[in-house]
């Protein structure tokens, strides 16, 4: 594909995702006075949304702490758990309003920074003590399920960020628990994590997709490396670098193509330092290698074109 088709088809995706109609992006393109003043002031609204939760983080932050000591049991509940839930609240409320929407995107993060920060001071005062794993489980599963409820209600990025982030931690203290091996872990993490990513990739909470991808990849493939290294089957860490590669190519995500052409270099080079050291039988031989399956990717391309596309 030419930079002129992806671009159509990235355009077309966005279209559907969102739900626009071909008025609404006619009148975009034509830059009218109507669709300057709704771009003007979405701006706007994001900017003093974002500068707003700055400043109320900044305020509660330096609050708690001046005066954390002196608040006693009770209190310390309270500027943490309490305002949390009730900034929770106040987003919430701000979802219904489209002059107020853009603040609750920084109150959702706040509430989601406080609340956990309550929960596990109400812990440490009630506790008597246990595994503290347990804790971090039963906060995580709190905090998952308020979040997920919260996404499903009002379906917007930020509660789909928050979600995925406690239910990450919340799975990953589970297995842990289960006493699941590490490496299993991470490959179960890894690949849920990808699957997701391709999922978002497909819906109007994109901007999270390549952190999915790039989380998941990396798991996997750190874990791949580290089983397979110094055993006869280290080769296939090449084929699943490729295989990442690939699947950007289908996913059409820049995330996955950086993260798997840096896994194939790094074997690479691990691979010629093993078994060439300074021989130059090694790099010469990669770079033939190389042009042959640059020549194979231009034939086939030209063959799907003249032969396979027409016929389609």
């Amino acid at each position: 594909m030419t930079a002129k088709q992806d671009a159509i088809v990235e355009v077309v995706d966005i279209i559907k995702r969102h739900g626009l109609t071909l008025e609404e992006v006619y009148a975009a393109l034509q830059n009218t006075a109507e669709f300057k003043a709704q771009k003007s002031s979405s701006l706007l609204m994001r900017i003093f949304g974002y500068l707003g939760g700055l400043f109320v983080i900044s305020g509660v932050a330096t609050f708690i702490g001046m005066q954390w000591n002196d608040l006693g049991p009770a209190g310390q509940i309270m500027c943490t758990l309490g305002i949390g839930f009730c900034m929770f609240i106040a987003a919430i409320t701000c979802t219904t309003d489209e002059k107020l929407e853009m603040a609750a995107t920084p109150l959702f993060l706040l509430s989601a920074v406080l609340q956990p920060v309550g929960i596990a001071v109400l812990m440490d005062i009630f506790s008597s003590g246990g595994n503290p794993a347990h804790g971090v489980l039963f906060l995580t599963g709190v905090m998952m399920m308020q979040q997920g409820c919260a996404f499903i209600a009002k379906d917007r990025t930020v509660l789909a960020f928050t979600t995925l982030v406690f239910s990450g931690l919340f799975l990953f203290t589970a297995l842990d628990l289960l006493e699941i091996p590490a490496d299993l872990i991470g490959i179960v993490m890894g690949v849920s994590l990808t699957c997701i990513g391709w999922s978002l990739d497909k819906s109007k909470h994109k901007p999270l997709a390549w952190l999915c991808y790039l989380i998941g990849t990396c798991l996997v493939l750190t874990v791949a490396a580290d089983i397979l290294r110094n055993t006869p089957f280290e080769i296939l860490f090449l084929g699943l670098s490729c295989g990442v590669i690939f699947l950007s190519t289908v996913a059409r995500s820049r995330t996955l193509l950086v993260v798997g052409t840096i896994a194939l270099l790094s074997y690479v080079g691990y691979f010629m330092d093993k078994y060439f050291g300074g021989l130059l039988a090694g790099p010469i031989g990669l770079i033939l290698v190389g042009v042959l399956l640059i020549g194979a990717g231009v034939a086939a391309v030209k063959v799907n074109n003249k032969y396979i596309k027409q016929k389609g």
